[in-house]
């Protein structure tokens, strides 16, 4: 038996985590939290969060709740095979 585990609050979204968003696997690259200075000044006015897939490419997720959890997924063990070729 499979269950979708999911964030509860945007606050505990990672960098690095591996999630699943619109049936595609993506890391974190970024989470803002509203009202939440990064270290460049900037204060997002709603959350949001920046993916990434194994390709590069970058897709932003307004939406947490969306988020798919993942534990045992293709995305990491391919980042962990890239990073052994280097």
């Amino acid at each position: 038996m499979n269950f979708i585990q999911r964030y509860k609050k945007p606050e505990y979204i990672g960098v690095g985590d591996n999630v699943k968003y619109n049936n595609k696997e993506y890391q974190v690259l970024i989470n803002y939290i509203k009202g939440d200075k990064d270290r460049k000044g900037f204060i997002p006015t709603e959350n949001f969060t920046i993916l990434i897939d194994h390709n590069g490419k970058r897709i932003t997720c307004h939406d947490y709740t969306k988020l798919e959890i993942l534990t045992n997924s293709t995305f990491i063990s391919w980042r962990l095979h890239q990073k052994k070729k280097w």
